[in-house]
């Protein structure tokens, strides 16, 4: 009998040991839970840069908490990125020159007024909020870095522009590229018959491509080519105020978005930081989006992505004229961009194709040959533009902002101080 009482008694004693463990284990879980909860996010989303005005204005902070773009390819195809900036280590994860200057990708070339441009064109879209420097609407995409000749005086050694574009987009789309960024533009709407290919190459191959459509202040009156191709996201620029910035941006058709334009923090191509105005840069918002998107959800497809970035976009404050079904206005096509409700959006019942649009465009246009023509050894003369445009945007040259440095300053500062006061009550503890 007493060895089953004694069985019983330990019977009966292990249920209530198990429940005190199960208790604690809950307690522990939910504590575990809690800081893991409150910290974890802050500990993985990234920070906006100084000056960064526009994350938070446009909830890109937001879409952080869920992605930062791993796994998707993003092209920039411009003047080159220097890989090597503080700002851009270990982001451009493959890169190729087609200016026909013997060049890597990786070293920016052009005149002095665009060799800056691919690298500020990267920053905007995977900076990796270095010090002072900007962090990328996604920064943790890989940067396809594909170069070319940009502005005046191209030389002798560096063929046709469009012909530079018409090869790197190729390359772009068979390196995995899901998004391709291209801010720059040809000073008319005309492309040469070749793009039709290209173009249409990138799509049946499920890319978004994305082109700013040109800036007033350099005597854009229509909007740039590529961004008059059928398919591609023209995206023209919006001031802080989200009014239209008209120095920054270009009417007509292919006007599809409007992105911010006014002081961008950017890495400038040689070191340190600057700021850039233009769609050049609301361009680049536009597509670290699309890779934020597709990084969130890899089943959509590029058409879907475009659907859902144009359906959901916001009216613009000040200006009169709205979309129509099927025709976005041909200031600010279907208006600001809003990141958030892209993302959260559901895909449109009604996706457009971009290759069916291209092929359609290409019926109707190419019953005679129109290619616009360019010279092949040098810089275009003046009576036979177009010629490869980049936006003369940057307002502050090689400076680093100093609210970067004050922002840091100010946090060693603030750490200093805290660290002495748990010292200071450490040692009274002790005492």
């Amino acid at each position: 009998m007493r060895s089953a009482t004694a069985r019983t008694a330990t019977a009966v004693k292990r249920p209530r040991a198990g429940k005190r463990t199960a208790k604690l284990a809950v307690v522990g879980s939910l504590v575990l839970g809690l800081v893991i909860g409150t910290t974890q996010p802050a500990l993985a989303a990234p920070e906006p840069g100084p000056g960064q005005w526009f994350i938070e204005d446009y909830g890109i902070d937001d879409l952080w908490k869920k992605t930062t773009g791993k796994g998707v390819k993003v092209a920039v195809i411009d003047s080159g990125v220097n890989a090597e900036h503080d700002d851009l280590k270990d982001v451009v994860s493959k890169s190729k020159d087609f200016s026909g200057l013997d060049k890597d990708g990786k070293t920016p070339i052009g005149g002095k007024t665009t060799i800056h441009h691919g690298t500020a064109v990267a920053g905007v879209i995977a900076g990796q909020g270095k010090g002072a420097g900007p962090t990328g609407v996604a920064p943790d995409v890989d940067i396809l870095s594909a170069s070319m000749w940009l502005g005046p005086d191209r030389p002798e050694d560096s063929g046709s522009t469009r012909d530079q574009a018409d090869e790197a987009i190729r390359w772009a789309v068979d390196s995995g590229a899901k998004v391709i960024n291209m801010s720059l533009g040809w000073d008319d709407p005309a492309w040469p018959s070749s793009w039709d290919e290209s173009f249409a190459y990138a799509y049946e191959k499920d890319v978004v491509i994305v082109a700013c459509v040109g800036n007033a202040s350099q005597g854009a009156t229509q909007a740039w080519s590529p961004s008059t191709v059928p398919g591609v996201i023209g995206v023209g620029g919006l001031g802080k105020n989200d009014k239209v910035l008209k120095e920054s941006t270009a009417p007509g058709t292919a006007v599809d978005l409007m992105g911010p334009a006014s002081d961008i923090p950017i890495p400038y191509y040689s070191g340190g930081y600057a700021e850039g105005q233009g769609c050049s840069f609301a361009s680049p918002i536009v597509s670290g989006v699309a890779a934020l998107i597709r990084a969130e959800n890899p089943d959509l497809s590029a058409d879907e992505v475009t659907a859902k970035l144009t359906s959901t976009a916001k009216p613009v404050p000040g200006h009169k004229g709205q979309s129509k079904k099927g025709k976005p206005d041909p200031i600010v096509g279907w208006g600001r961009l809003d990141p958030k409700a892209a993302m959260k959006s559901d895909v449109p019942k009604t996706v457009p194709s971009a290759a069916d649009a291209l092929a359609d465009w290409v019926t109707m246009h190419r019953r005679a040959k129109s290619d616009p023509s360019e010279t092949e050894s040098a810089a275009p003369a003046e009576d036979n533009n177009p010629k490869a445009v980049a936006p003369k945007d940057v307002v502050s040259s090689q400076s680093t902002p100093k609210l970067g440095f004050s922002v840091l300053g100010a946090g060693g500062l603030i750490a200093v101080i805290l660290f002495a006061l748990s010292a200071v009550v450490f040692i009274r503890r002790r005492r």
